[in-house]
C-alpha cells in the first residue's frame, strides 16, 4: 500500500464513509437516469430525465460535499 493510500484510510472516519456512501448512491441514480434515457432514445421515445433533473442531482452532490458531518 502506498503512503497516500495509507493516509486516506487513516483519515476516513464514520462521517467520511457515510458521505462517500451517499455520493456513490447519487452517482448510481445518475447512471440509472442516463441508462433510461439511452433506452428511451433507442425506442424513439422522449427523454425521461431532463437537464433540470441532472442539475438537481449535481446540486445534491454539492450539498453532500458542503454538509457538516452532523447533517449527513
Amino acid at each position: 500500500m502506498c503512503v497516500r493510500s495509507a493516509l486516506i484510510i487513516k483519515t476516513m472516519n464514520d462521517y467520511t464513509v457515510r458521505r462517500l456512501a451517499l455520493v456513490l448512491a447519487v452517482q448510481a441514480e445518475i447512471e440509472g437516469m442516463k441508462a433510461e434515457n439511452m433506452q428511451r432514445e433507442q425506442q424513439g421515445y422522449s427523454m425521461a430525465w431532463t437537464e433540470t433533473d441532472f442539475c438537481q442531482k449535481a446540486e445534491e452532490l454539492r450539498n453532500l460535499a458542503n454538509a457538516h458531518d452532523e447533517q449527513l
